[in-house]
């Protein structure tokens, strides 16, 4: 149990620690701000192979995305609820926002998604009944959009199958996010996590499930799967 655990924060470490490098230094980085992404554009109709995924490259790889000196305003009303649906090259994922236990955490994320910076990006890590690991600029496990926030879980957060929550690095404050995620792909990988980790929303239905065991099934101990996993876009919407 301790060693998945412990594995997520030393990978997670050694990710994050190099963008955050650079966030810190006398040198200001450029603030760049991108459109966002027509709410109302229909989302990509993918053929799935037989191993249910589709290994085309999206058109978002290469869009030039924004970069941030801080986190962007947040997209949120107070009182209403909110999901982002992404469709990967595995299925589509529907999450619903978690504005309580997420706090700025989840507001950042869902400006980031809003400003669609995640369009064209991978899940760069798959761990196999544990998580599925993405929202890297990069797609090393290294990048970052150049700010980051802390919205630290309660103390006694267990963390569920499904659970949407931020990476970071394993010398930060609990809580710490930028634009790296997680999703918990079983109960048993749950049950490895302490709870560190800013929790943004969690997965909503059967559909969704499926689309995370698919993308399970192409990840090889702990490390990128065995063929390319995107996101082809991300959208957020107001729940119905």
């Amino acid at each position: 149990m301790r060693r998945h655990s412990l594995a997520l924060g030393l990978l997670v470490s050694v990710a994050l620690i190099v963008s955050a490098c650079g966030l810190g230094g006398g040198e200001t980085s450029t603030s760049t701000v991108a459109q966002p992404p027509e709410a109302t554009a229909a989302a990509p109709a993918l053929k799935y192979g037989a191993d249910g995924c589709n290994h085309q490259v999206p058109p978002a790889v290469d869009a030039q995305r924004a970069t941030y000196t801080e986190a962007p305003p947040s997209p949120l009303a107070p009182t209403t609820a909110y999901t982002v649906t992404m469709v990967t090259s595995c299925g589509t994922i529907v999450m619903a926002l978690d504005t309580k236990v997420g706090g700025d955490a989840t507001a950042a994320f869902a400006a980031l998604v809003r400003a669609g910076f995640y369009d064209g990006l991978t899940f760069h890590r798959v761990v196999p009944g544990f998580v599925i690991q993405g929202g890297d600029p990069d797609g090393t496990g290294a990048g970052g959009p150049g700010f980051s926030v802390e919205s630290a879980p309660p103390i006694d957060y267990a963390y569920r199958n499904g659970d949407v929550a931020m990476a970071k690095a394993g010398n930060e404050p609990a809580g710490t996010s930028g634009s790296q995620f997680f999703i918990v792909s079983t109960e048993s990988g749950a049950a490895m996590l302490e709870p560190l980790y800013a929790v943004v929303g969690h997965v909503v239905d059967a559909t969704s499930t499926d689309t995370l065991r698919t993308i399970d099934k192409l990840g090889v101990a702990d490390g990128p799967p065995v063929a390319p996993v995107y996101i082809w876009t991300a959208r957020l919407a107001e729940a119905k």
